[in-house]
C-alpha cells in the first residue's frame, strides 16, 4: 500500500464531522516521517465569489485542511489550529485544485506548518502558515 493510500485509509476511518465534508479532497502523496502531504481538491462551484473565483474564506478553509492533514500524518492526532496566516498571491481559479503542506517543526506543545494551494489554472494562489496546539495528556 502506498503512503498516500495508507493516509487516505486512516482519514477515511476517522469519525465524520459535517464540516469536514467540504471541501472534498483526495490524498495524492504522503510522508508520515516529516508530515508532508499533497492533496487534490475536487471542484467546488458553491465556493464561487462575485469575481468567478474561489471566495477567500473557502480558500483559507482549504489550506487549513491541508495543514491539519499534514499535522495528522506526522502526529496521528487532530490538532487544533491556534493561528493561521494566509496570503492570497493570485485568484484561486474554480475547478480542481492541488495543495501541499508540511510540518516545519513539531514540538511538545506546538506544531508549525506551511501550505501552498494552486488553482485549476496551475497558478499558485494561496500561501499559508499556521500553528497548531498539541493537547496535554494528563497522567
Amino acid at each position: 500500500m502506498s503512503k498516500a493510500a495508507e493516509l487516505q485509509a486512516l482519514l477515511d476511518s476517522q469519525p465524520k464531522i459535517a464540516g469536514t465534508a467540504l471541501p472534498s479532497f483526495s490524498v495524492e502523496e504522503a510522508d508520515f516521517d516529516v508530515g508532508r502531504v499533497v492533496l487534490r481538491f475536487a471542484a467546488q462551484p458553491a465556493f464561487r465569489n462575485y469575481h468567478g473565483h474561489v471566495q477567500g474564506g473557502f480558500a483559507v478553509a482549504m489550506v487549513d485542511v491541508l495543514m491539519s492533514v499534514a499535522a495528522f500524518a506526522r502526529t496521528r492526532a487532530w490538532l487544533p489550529t491556534v493561528e493561521i496566516k494566509s496570503t492570497f498571491v493570485a485568484p484561486l481559479r474554480l475547478g480542481e485544485s492541488r495543495g501541499e503542506a508540511s510540518v516545519i517543526k513539531a514540538g511538545k506543545q506546538l506544531v508549525f506548518l506551511e501550505a501552498r494551494l494552486w488553482g485549476a489554472d496551475g497558478n499558485l494562489a494561496v500561501h499559508a502558515t499556521a500553528t497548531a496546539s498539541v493537547p496535554r495528556h494528563e497522567s
